[in-house]
């Protein structure tokens, strides 16, 4: 079967593909997609050279910047490498040179086209950099070195994660909200967890101080999420490595725009981290905090296994039926009544899980949730922050530095938040 197309431009023929198509169905439609490439070539070559012929010239130093001639370049695109001409100017008062039409077709300063670009980052968000040369020949016949790919992801996923931080500084200073992007649910939930993930950085060994191990640090991450009217559950995320004030103004953002201010209910949910609850306390205090459950019932499980080491199960699941029918007040009291314990450690792991009761009272009103309706577990920030950062940044071996951590996980956040034809729509690189 011989396949054959015919390419026209302005009526005028600029090209003729022909290929045999034989063998395996696989075979066909492998051979069906090299003239589909093949002809992209000869359609895109002349578009991008008009656009670079039509590009008028540019002012510099306060003048018209002198035509040097034209000056061939590659551009890669998802057709594979097209040749253009495009003239060089040069401003005669400062030596400036620049290449104008480069703006019109380039990504940024990379030779890529934005289609090209914007898959190349796409894959990043899921495959390993040593892999995505390959990737990218297979799937549109560009050769680009590691390098190349990884200047890119980095500008790109570095742009948004600058984006979101600017976004979210009216929010810190002024308590600015954006506006709302969808109906308000009744019922919104608000939460925050981080999730460690290895560096580039080296600290000594504890263990042998003339060796150097890979540090790991902590990639903070929100989630906003909520049902609709059909009970069908979304979710929103956002990203950091900022302070917690910094953190909970993107986060604080967030949930405006999925609704928070006008949601009949309003739900903060986490562990017990600090930083979390400074959160809740500057940018959501009007919301009902709530400590996670298997939280408060791991430290239980602790706690009993030093107050009663002949019987931590039964003492676990006593003190874990006050929570549950009672919430905090109702175990704290349970607590301080109980039986004084014998050994100086039983002692203290008492002290300690009251100590760690009385802090957090008001966060453990667990029967009152559950009349509600509300969900009394962070399993869901706990599988966000495993979905964002967890899959992509803790494969074996991997380690990262600062910049590229938070540019992949920029990439992996708006891809996963719906985003990712709008960002790149807007997004502007510098030439």
């Amino acid at each position: 079967m011989l396949a054959k197309i015919t390419v026209e431009l302005d009526g005028q023929v600029v090209g003729v593909v022909e290929r045999e198509l034989s063998g395996a169905a696989a075979a066909i439609e492998e051979d069906i997609r090299r003239l589909h490439q093949r002809t992209g070539r000869i359609m895109l070559e002349p578009a991008l050279q008009q656009i670079a012929d039509q590009t008028h010239a540019p002012c510099c130093c306060g003048h018209t910047m002198k035509n040097c001639g034209r000056r061939a370049i590659g551009v890669h695109s998802t057709f594979g490498e097209i040749p253009v001409e495009r003239r060089r100017y040069r401003c005669l008062k400062c030596g400036h040179e620049a290449y104008p039409a480069d703006a019109q077709y380039c990504c940024g300063h990379h030779h890529l086209t934005r289609p090209l670009a914007q898959r190349i980052c796409q894959l990043a968000t899921v495959e390993h950099f040593t892999r995505l040369p390959g990737l990218v020949a297979a799937q549109h016949g560009v050769t680009l070195c590691h390098e190349t790919i990884w200047d890119l992801v980095h500008e790109v996923g570095t742009a948004a994660d600058e984006r979101r931080q600017a976004e979210a500084k009216p929010a810190m200073q002024r308590r600015i909200a954006p506006p709302a992007e969808r109906p308000a649910p009744k019922t919104i939930y608000v939460t925050c967890d981080g999730i460690m993930y290895c560096t580039n950085l080296t600290e000594p060994h504890p263990d042998d101080p003339a060796r150097q191990r890979l540090t790991w640090q902590q990639m903070k991450v929100g989630c906003v999420y909520w049902q609709d009217e059909k009970e069908r559950w979304h979710k929103q995320m956002t990203w950091g490595r900022e302070s917690p004030e910094e953190f909970g103004a993107a986060l604080w953002r967030l949930a405006c725009q999925c609704g928070y201010q006008q949601a009949q209910e309003t739900i903060f949910a986490a562990d017990g981290g600090s930083w979390c609850w400074d959160i809740h306390a500057r940018y959501f205090g009007e919301a009902t905090g709530i400590l996670d459950w298997y939280h408060a019932s791991e430290h239980v499980w602790d706690a009993a296994k030093q107050v009663a080491p002949l019987d931590s199960k039964a003492w676990a699941n006593a003190a874990i039926d006050q929570l549950r029918a009672g919430g905090g007040a109702a175990l704290l009291t349970w607590l301080k009544s109980s039986p004084a314990a014998c050994s100086d450690s039983a002692r203290a792991a008492r002290e300690e899980l009251i100590n760690y009761i009385a802090t957090k009272v008001d966060l453990m009103n667990y029967p009152d949730c559950r009349g509600h309706g509300w969900q009394i577990g962070t399993g869901m920030v706990e599988s966000t922050c495993k979905q964002l950062v967890g899959i992509r940044l803790k494969g074996p071996g991997m380690h990262w530095s600062e910049k590229g951590a938070l540019a992949v996980t920029a990439l992996r956040a708006i891809d996963f938040n719906g985003k990712w034809n709008s960002y790149w729509n807007t997004l502007i690189l510098s030439a």
